[in-house]
């Protein structure tokens, strides 16, 4: 279904939204009419990711929806199938998940084994830095789809790329933004979660790096106890201090959910509530994005919207499918996984921009979006941010910043 769907669509618009020019794919005569190569890509995914759990409040309101973004990657190689038949090649998904760490490594070995040359990984931050490290010697490159955290851009590892925007792109976007309405003086809420932690640090080196003015960062809890008032009540967590703007860092989404129209100063709210940064919004109307959105809600049966992580996994999918489109020998994987690195690669990726990887950080080059519940707002990096040589690089670790630990 999802071919066919991908086919039909391509065939009608042919890519013509993009507002970037991206390069014909090449096509090989004597590739067209000799027997199509398989070409599997591998996706791990973890049994009862905690991530995607359904997270019920006592009002039966789901503050966490199931998002497996699986879904993504299949649209992505669905996308590419006319491309792939061109050069001779056929592409399919080898979606598997697993338990816990050993079960992860025996997977990617045994995918690797099999001639899989790039993993597509839909795991916690922790799993992917140790899944890594433990094969950094087999000739296969993972792509990190949903992990977030700065610290995996700068392990450098040799065999991991990263579509999934890092939580210092994230909070470079929404601080360029806060620096174009003037909305200097910062309030820092931040939950009781180490990910809250990790959150707000990006976010206040962002801050620092474009001069906002942090004017304080307080602790709130969703405990009810008398002794807690002061740090679960949104008036009194907000009261007593002016600023223009309020940050929360909330990854549960429970106390976010109410911060809005409930502050002691009448002001807006962002971070993981009110407007959030995301690779993708469902709600995003330009560069093609309308076609993409509506592919990903038939594919799902109109059960949910596409969200950052099933960009991410989608882009991931392209970014493989285009490696083995145009690279010059499609049975040299060295050479395809060279191609996915280089600043040949232009993916379409119905945000405006060429986009392709970061060469110190492995990290892709790409705009995000801040977007409430229901609307884009803007789409960094913001005009009049600029940068010597790609205007994306400002967003996230600039190559100076970049140390590897």
């Amino acid at each position: 279904m999802l071919a066919g769907v991908a086919l039909a669509v391509l065939a009608a618009a042919g890519g013509a939204e993009a507002k970037v020019k991206l390069p014909a794919a090449s096509t090989n005569a004597a590739a067209a009419n000799a027997p199509a190569k398989q070409v599997k890509v591998g996706y791990l995914g973890l049994t009862n990711d905690p991530r995607n759990a359904a997270n019920l409040t006592f009002t039966n309101i789901q503050i966490s929806p199931p998002d497996d973004p699986i879904t993504g990657a299949q649209i992505g190689l669905s996308d590419e199938a006319i491309v792939a038949g061109a050069n001779g090649f056929t592409l399919s998904l080898d979606a598997q998940k697993a338990a816990d760490l050993a079960d992860l490594v025996a997977k990617a070995k045994a995918m690797a084994a099999a001639g899989e040359r790039f993993i597509i990984l839909d795991l916690p931050d922790d799993m992917v830095d140790q899944l890594a490290a433990q094969t950094k010697d087999l000739p296969v490159t993972l792509i990190n789809a949903s992990a977030h955290a700065d610290y995996l851009r700068n392990r450098c590892y040799p065999n991991l790329v990263h579509t999934a925007a890092s939580d210092r792109m994230a909070q470079d976007a929404l601080v360029q933004y806060l620096r174009t309405r003037n909305w200097n003086k910062v309030l820092v809420l931040q939950g009781p979660s180490p990910r809250d932690k990790v959150v707000a640090d990006a976010f206040k080196a962002s801050a620092g790096r474009l001069r906002l003015n942090v004017v304080d960062t307080r602790n709130f809890t969703l405990s009810r106890t008398p002794d807690s008032q002061e740090n679960n009540n949104a008036l009194l967590v907000t009261g007593g201090i002016d600023y223009d703007v309020i940050f929360i860092a909330d990854s549960d989404g429970e106390y976010g959910r109410y911060l809005p129209y409930a502050t002691q100063l009448p002001r807006p709210v962002v971070g993981t509530a009110g407007l959030v940064p995301a690779e993708w919004h469902w709600s995003w109307d330009r560069d093609g994005a309308t076609q993409v959105t509506s592919r990903f809600l038939k594919a799902t049966d109109r059960r949910r919207e596409m969200s950052g992580s099933d960009w991410s996994t989608w882009i991931a999918a392209k970014a493989v499918a285009d490696a083995y489109g145009r690279a010059p020998d499609i049975s040299d994987p060295s050479k395809i996984d060279a191609y996915l690195r280089s600043p040949d690669l232009r993916l379409d990726g119905s945000k405006g921009y060429a986009l392709n990887f970061r060469s110190w950080d492995g990290q892709l080059r790409q705009p995000m979006v801040l977007a409430t519940d229901n609307a884009v707002i803007a789409a960094p990096p913001m005009p009049g941010f600029l940068h010597q040589t790609n205007n994306l690089d400002t967003l996230g670790q600039d190559e100076p910043e970049h140390k590897c630990q």
